[in-house]
């Protein structure tokens, strides 16, 4: 059995820094503390690390807020001081890791200055998102749980939409004639894809693993080769 509070002090000091008060769901959470004082952004980084400890222990979907409270050392109602229910803490989680993800994606993107090097930027991107899976068990706890979460899903699709968006920008400096709304789609398409190909397998592992990701990303090579040739 998982001793959740001794994983939760050493999880905090290992979670990518980022303020999460601007990134909870809007509505009656906006007008909770803010952790604009260090006491309180550091209570708000116990919680989170409490979070992780406890879904690696019982799971995202069997998370209590009592367990996230015991975990991180702190009242049921402290917790409740920052967000009003389990799911806006597994949500501000997913929405950091996501973040941290997509600044690591953007800083590869800079130096691409063709679209051979974007290609090549593809399969890093892959392989990147396929050892972070691989290695963030609680990523994946919360992943599984969010196949039947509605507000999850909306949260990934929001960030593979944002990505795509970057992509489409660096796209046009590369190939100006190319259609935005149409490179989009087909980058949208090919994130979303390619992620639940990939977590699918991890999921498989052995042999079989490497496989689908060798031909995921000679798919979604060919499928944007083909995009570009007809711009």
């Amino acid at each position: 059995m998982v001793n959740s509070k001794r994983v939760a002090e050493k999880v905090v000091s290992d979670l990518p820094s980022k303020e999460v008060g601007s990134s909870l769901p809007k509505g009656d959470s906006s007008s909770r503390r803010k952790p604009s004082q260090d006491r309180s952004k550091e209570r708000m980084e116990k919680i989170l690390a409490a979070t992780e400890a406890c879904i690696l222990e019982v799971g995202a979907a069997n998370l209590k807020i009592s367990d996230i409270a015991a975990a991180s050392g702190m009242a049921n109602a402290s917790v409740y001081q920052y967000f009003s229910n389990r799911e806006e803490i597994i949500q501000a989680l997913l929405e950091r890791y996501l973040d941290y993800f997509h600044e690591q994606n953007t800083q590869l993107l800079t130096p691409v200055d063709s679209v051979e090097a974007f290609l090549v930027y593809l399969e890093d991107v892959v392989y990147g998102y396929h050892d972070y899976v691989k290695s963030n068990a609680t990523y994946r706890a919360i992943w599984m749980d969010s196949q039947g979460w509605a507000e999850l899903r909306a949260i990934d699709r929001k960030d593979n939409m944002r990505l795509a968006h970057v992509w489409v920008e660096k796209v046009r400096e590369l190939v100006p004639d190319v259609k935005a709304d149409k490179a989009l789609n087909v980058f949208l398409t090919c994130i979303e894809t390619g992620a639940h190909m990939t977590r699918v397998s991890v999921e498989i592992g052995g042999r079989v693993e490497r496989i689908m990701m060798e031909e995921m990303i000679a798919m979604v090579q060919g499928h944007l080769r083909t995009f570009f040739s007809h711009h």
